[in-house]
């Protein structure tokens, strides 16, 4: 775990795991490439633990009042897990073969913002809550949906990375990070 101290307050960033394919794993490690998904494929997506056609809607409670919401521009995920078991990782996604341990969240995800500020997209990250059946009751903020989940999904302990792209990505599947050497910040198990 990684921790940051401001004004007095220590914020605790927990260690995050990422099931890979073997080759994409070393690609990782060796150039930092990382791939952030637009929300719509998931959506779209007809597997179990990966399809979600609720992806990127916030559902709150506002005044005593169910609201829905959702994203004019396209949102692209990074999504790790906070599951520290690399078995139980790999048997969440049976077509990985590997498990990614980012052994310096803090760092990384300096690195990953100082990457997307290059490229002018507004990053967000942290953990995915599973209170979207519930309608989330926190303290609105313009990520509010795409960090919220139905609790079917709640084994997934899910740690998120997020990107706001503009008109021109709208389309895109992807947008691929290169983040350079990552083997201090993260090591394959």
């Amino acid at each position: 775990m990684s921790s940051l101290y401001e004004e007095g307050i220590e914020f605790i960033f927990p260690g995050i795991y990422k099931a890979y394919t073997r080759e994409w794993a070393e690609k990782f490690i060796d150039i930092g490439e990382i791939y952030f998904t637009n929300l719509e494929i998931f959506k779209a997506d007809e597997d179990q633990q990966r399809g979600d056609s609720l992806e990127g809607t916030s559902i709150t409670i506002r005044q005593g009042v169910r609201c829905t919401g959702g994203y004019s521009c396209p949102i692209f995920v990074w999504c790790s897990t906070m599951e520290t078991d690399p078995a139980v990782i790999l048997d969440t996604w049976k077509d990985r073969d590997a498990v990614v341990q980012i052994t310096d969240t803090l760092g990384f995800a300096r690195l990953v913002r100082d990457v997307a500020t290059s490229l002018k997209l507004s990053l967000q990250i942290g953990p995915v809550t599973y209170d979207k059946d519930a309608g989330s009751h926190r303290k609105y903020d313009w990520a509010e949906g795409i960090f919220q989940k139905n609790i079917r999904f709640n084994p997934q302990k899910e740690f998120r990375f997020a990107l706001v792209g503009d008109f021109n990505t709208k389309k895109s599947k992807e947008i691929i990070l290169k983040l350079g050497d990552c083997s201090k910040l993260a090591r394959i198990l």
